[in-house]
């Protein structure tokens, strides 16, 4: 079996996931001081939940026969592509978002 398919969905799932924590994390003072009170800075509980979610992603779709298949984990062509259009689509979000609270102040 190739389970080494499982890591690019696996990343484009966490990028994505990622994206969305990081401008909400922006937006919301509430939820940067929420990861601030984890682990005592906030890139640092980010970053901590991007590694704990990949493992988990990672693992489930590993163990996990059938969620591959539904997944079509082994598109390789499809997952790579997924993984650059987030990595993609998730930078411009987060590049919109600091613009706009920059020329909000």
């Amino acid at each position: 079996m190739r389970e080494e398919a499982t890591f690019i969905v696996s990343a484009a799932i966490t990028i994505f996931l990622t994206g969305c924590i990081i401008i909400f994390h922006d937006l919301s003072s509430g939820f940067r001081e929420f990861l601030a009170a984890l682990t005592g800075h906030h890139w640092l509980s980010v970053s901590l939940i991007i590694i704990v979610l990949f493992m988990l992603f990672s693992g489930f779709l590993v163990g996990s026969m059938g969620a591959r298949k539904i997944l079509r984990v082994y598109d390789t062509r499809l997952w790579t592509t997924a993984l650059v259009a987030v990595t993609l689509i998730m930078t411009l979000g987060i590049l919109v978002e600091l613009a706009a609270r920059f020329l909000a102040d």
